[in-house]
């Protein structure tokens, strides 16, 4: 079944919250630094469980939209191992901030994936970067600043960097959706060059 306006007004909107709460995240990561107790933690708990579900939601609406709207599937994978890699750092947020004693293995785990992550994001704005659309009009900034997150994660230092790139890449998509539910398929069509 095709992907619907109304989804992707929703993977728009979603996309969008999603970049608004990555940095009260990353202040609050760096606040509880100095802070102790379960106020704090139960707060990040709970930002790391709702960026989660609105990445699940709208990387899922982005893989049916190239999919449906334009037959690419050539980076279906790349969703797949995203999904799996959003998954694992959550699980990994949220056991480091339960376990006190084995903080310092939680973080090696953490920097490791976020290595892979940041390997995976390259690789995925690289291979987006083939799509015969432009999706519309929004192609290359988001695969730019994707590949631009996913070095900036490579680094590690540059995490807070990496981080606003990818709300920055949030944006972005959150109005490639918009554009898309204001575009019917029969309208993609008729625009599109002869190949």
């Amino acid at each position: 079944m095709a992907i619907t306006k109304k989804e992707l007004d929703l993977a728009g909107w979603c996309s969008i919250t999603n970049a608004l709460i990555a940095i009260p995240s990353l202040a609050m990561s760096w606040f509880l630094e100095t802070v102790k107790g379960i106020g704090p933690r139960l707060s990040q708990a709970i930002l790391t469980v709702v960026g989660l579900g609105l990445f699940l939601y709208v990387i899922h609406a982005l893989r049916r939209l190239l999919n449906d709207r334009f037959k690419f599937h050539d980076v279906d994978t790349y969703i797949s191992l995203m999904i799996w890699g959003n998954i694992v750092l959550a699980i990994l947020s949220l056991l480091s901030l339960g376990t006190g004693q084995l903080e310092s293995f939680m973080e090696v785990l953490t920097v490791a994936a976020l290595i892979g992550f940041g390997i995976l994001s390259i690789m995925f704005g690289t291979r987006l970067l083939r799509l015969s659309g432009d999706l519309y009009g929004l192609l290359k900034p988001f695969c730019y600043v994707t590949i631009g997150s996913g070095i900036c994660l490579v680094t590690v230092f540059l995490l807070p960097v990496a981080i606003l790139a990818g709300a920055v890449a949030d944006v972005i998509l959150g109005v490639s959706f918009f554009r898309a539910a204001e575009q019917t398929p029969q309208d993609e069509i008729l625009s599109a060059p002869i190949e």
